[in-house]
């Protein structure tokens, strides 16, 4: 390993969106709109949904509370895989053969409409291999889950091969490949499909969070959505945010969040780069691939996971990501860092559908890592719901359905963990510190006026109340991407207490005598 680490970026922000830019290209809905369908969220699994039904006749609005991929299809990897890690082994120790064919052959769905779509879009769509690896010297059971994930592929019918002859600067000790996958930039996929919504007459929207939906106790009321600005009435809602921002599901419970981190790298001689798209199977998951950035190809490396709002400083794992790479390539300038935010769920299977006893509020979450896919196939599923068209695999998606027997131990830990954090949370005594703050720092204090988090980001000092409005739990500060996280179900914040993402809708508190920003010191 080198002596030093890569220097990161001063910047937090994806390859993706640096070359976009954040800019919105899409008004903030002001007044009041009458849709058949309003989709929340302007990811790929929301304009995925809106594209589909508005080819199919119905009048379409998407409400964006940032901008298009602001969250997770921003922030992505981008890999767009059959073969996920050891998914398909995971899977298959839980569920019956037939629904993990179905799972695959969902996935296989988005692939293809992602396939046809991509060729036309300038968005660096290219065929290429992909690999999941256990790393030689490591335990042997990274290997063997390698050989059962080959053969839980082949069972669902694809042509997985076993080969530990991947090109790698490492040695590997077992390897499961399967040919002709793909990869892009989402950030020009996702802004053609708002440019078909919106050439055709649909509505798109951007800085417009939806801050609640109102239901009536009648399962025949069409649903009504509030904005700081707007109102939409709907006949049916999609809330494709993540995590839905409605609690009747109780989604937040059956999965769990977890942060990972990505980077993009510059090496000295790109010939030491690898051809395909790799995935380790032991511990911490590394993610490999490449792509063509300002005209050439770099390194993009990711991984080193958590769950949200814990392992602080969160700038460790940026680090540690930093110098695996450094020593395997070699390196010359880590040009991006950033971070994304996925959902695990309880089962291993995504929740895509109608709420319970909420018919007209469909949702889409728990995709596990594997969006590109499996958020493209949630929005063809939601579509044909919407228009009573017969979809073979949804039904093994249902977002209504019950937790399963063998989901228990899987619940059991999930709000373990959140009864833990908020206990150590509450409990932790936090006294108020008189050091000033760095750049880049934060911490929460206890204070005679509760929890206070305390940050100081490009030289502006900020206090807010530390407690998540979701759920009540303390937040942590994450030095890695300047936000305040919340351990519990994932709920983020920018420095000035505005919401980032999860299943909270609105932001931070100021606790009686704070302020919300404070005068720059020095």
């Amino acid at each position: 390993m080198p002596a030093t680490t890569p220097q990161l970026p001063a910047r937090h922000r994806s390859a993706w969106l640096d070359r976009a830019g954040s800019a919105a290209s899409h008004p903030e809905l002001l007044g009041e709109l009458r849709v058949d369908v309003a989709v929340v969220g302007a990811g790929i699994t929301g304009l995925t949904t809106a594209v589909a039904l508005h080819r199919a006749g119905l009048s379409v609005a998407v409400l964006e509370a940032r901008h298009l991929g602001a969250v997770a299809s921003g922030n992505t990897t981008a890999k767009i895989s059959m073969l996920q890690g050891t998914r398909a082994a995971t899977l298959a120790r839980k569920h019956p053969r037939e629904t993990v064919e179905a799972y695959f052959a969902a996935h296989r769905a988005g692939f293809d409409w992602i396939a046809e779509r991509a060729a036309g879009v300038d968005c660096g769509y290219e065929r290429a291999p992909a690999a999941t690896f256990s790393t030689a010297g490591r335990s042997g059971s990274a290997a063997e889950l390698v050989r059962e994930e080959a053969e839980a592929l082949r069972a669902a019918g694809l042509p997985a091969t076993l080969d530990t002859d991947l090109g790698l600067p490492f040695g590997v000790s077992e390897a499961v490949t399967l040919a002709d996958q793909a990869q892009f930039d989402p950030v020009p996929y996702l802004h053609d499909l708002a440019r078909e919504l919106v050439d055709g007459g649909a509505a798109v929207f951007e800085g417009t969070r939806v801050l609640g939906v109102s239901l009536s106790a009648s399962l025949g009321a069409s649903p009504r959505l509030r904005t700081p600005r707007g109102i939409v009435h709907a006949d049916r809602v999609v809330l494709a945010t993540g995590l839905p921002v409605l609690d009747r599901g109780l989604y937040f419970a059956r999965v769990e969040p977890a942060r990972s981190y990505a980077q993009a790298v510059r090496v000295h001689d790109e010939d030491t780069l690898p051809e395909g798209m790799y995935l380790s199977a032991d511990s911490p998951t590394v993610s490999i691939r490449t792509a063509v950035l300002d005209g050439e190809r770099r390194l993009l490396t990711g991984g080193f996971g958590h769950r949200v709002g814990t392992s602080a400083p969160m700038s460790h794992q940026e680090h540690e990501l930093a110098a695996w790479s450094a020593a395997r390539w070699p390196v010359a300038e880590i040009t991006h860092r950033w971070s994304a935010q996925d959902y695990e769920p309880e089962d291993g299977l995504p929740f895509v559908g109608p709420m319970p006893l909420q018919p007209r509020v469909l949702v889409a979450t728990g995709f596990a890592k594997w969006g590109m896919t499996g958020g493209t196939a949630a929005g063809l599923a939601l579509a044909d719901h919407v228009l009573d068209r017969d979809n073979a695999w949804a039904p093994t998606w249902a977002a209504d359905r019950v937790p399963r027997l063998n989901s228990v131990p899987s619940l059991a830990s999930f709000n373990g963990q959140v009864v833990r954090y908020m206990a150590t949370g509450w409990a932790s005594p936090d006294l108020p510190s008189r050091r000033p703050l760095a750049e880049g720092e934060g911490r929460v204090e206890t204070t005679a006026r509760g929890k206070v988090g305390r940050c100081r980001v490009g030289g502006v000092e900020h206090e807010v109340g530390a407690v998540c409005p979701h759920l009540g739990g303390i937040l942590e500060w994450n030095d890695a991407a300047a936000s305040w996280d919340c351990p519990l179900h994932g709920s983020r914040f920018a420095p000035d207490g505005d919401v980032l993402e999860g299943p909270v809708t609105e932001g931070l508190g100021t606790p009686p005598g704070l302020r919300r920003v404070v005068a720059p010191r020095g």
